[in-house]
């Protein structure tokens, strides 16, 4: 005898009229057959995982009952807050220290291409959770680089670039430049814990402090520091293009976050 449960799942089935496929008098299975073919390609999703957890919720056992587990993908950068911790000149100097302190480019010379270094070094340093976001600069240059720290207290790189670029000269005291604002390319790769963004630039001499807004709508400290200010967050967009500026005299003011 058959349960009231399974009856009702059983009314469900789309196919409970039809007879056995592939027989002579199967009107259904000859329309399907006799269908025009499409040449259409199914494309491959960028997010493989959401869908298969929407489609394994969407499971329905016709003959019996499954249950289907799926947790979603992992949170990268749990520990990353919305303000940063205060680094000594001692941590800055140590965290900065696993970082490369030259930036590397191939430039076309006289003679064919050559590799051209420039010296970097580090101006600002801020620590989110387990990662410390390092930015260095030189003539010409300017480098990122996340530092993560272990259980015994050694710190390793996780990811990082350091690029030829034009440094501007500090802004006015009540302005603020930006040199970079978008998802840091570097860390796109296999390795480390997926894309950031990351968003960096000068400040003038008047600006106290600098807080972005998420586009979850969390507002975030930057790090002001000898005229330069950074900030990153977790995910490939995580910021909006623009930043509340707030003056040495209490004063607040909006600047647009977009590298030009």
């Amino acid at each position: 005898m058959r349960s009231p449960m399974m009856t009702e799942l059983a009314a469900l089935d789309p196919a409970r009229e039809l007879r056995a496929p592939g027989r002579p008098d199967d009107a259904a299975l000859a329309a399907i057959l006799d269908a025009p073919r499409s040449g259409a390609r199914a494309r491959r999703s960028g997010r493989p995982a959401v869908l298969a957890g929407a489609a394994a919720a969407a499971v329905v056992a016709v003959a019996g009952v499954a249950t289907v587990w799926w947790s979603g993908p992992t949170t990268a950068y749990a520990s990353w807050t919305a303000v940063p911790a205060t680094l000594t000149a001692a941590e800055t100097a140590d965290r900065a220290a696993s970082c490369d302190p030259v930036a590397h480019a191939v430039t076309e010379g006289a003679d064919g291409p050559r590799v051209e270094t420039v010296p970097i070094s580090p101006v600002l340093a801020e620590q989110r959770g387990d990662y410390t976001y390092v930015l260095l600069t030189g003539d010409s240059a300017t480098g990122e680089c996340l530092v993560t720290t272990q259980a015994s207290g050694a710190t390793d790189v996780v990811t990082g670039d350091a690029v030829l670029a034009h440094v501007p000269a500090a802004p006015g005291p009540r302005e603020l430049t930006t040199l970079q604002a978008g998802t840091a390319s570097w860390s796109e790769g296999d390795t480390g814990d997926g894309a950031l963004t990351s968003a960096y630039g000068r400040v003038g001499a008047d600006v106290e402090s600098v807080t972005l807004t998420l586009t979850s709508g969390e507002r975030v400290e930057a790090t002001v520091q000898d005229g330069w200010w950074a900030v990153w967050a977790p995910g490939a967009t995580a910021l909006r293009d623009t930043a509340e500026l707030t003056f040495s005299d209490g004063a607040t003011a909006e600047a647009d976050v977009v590298a030009r």
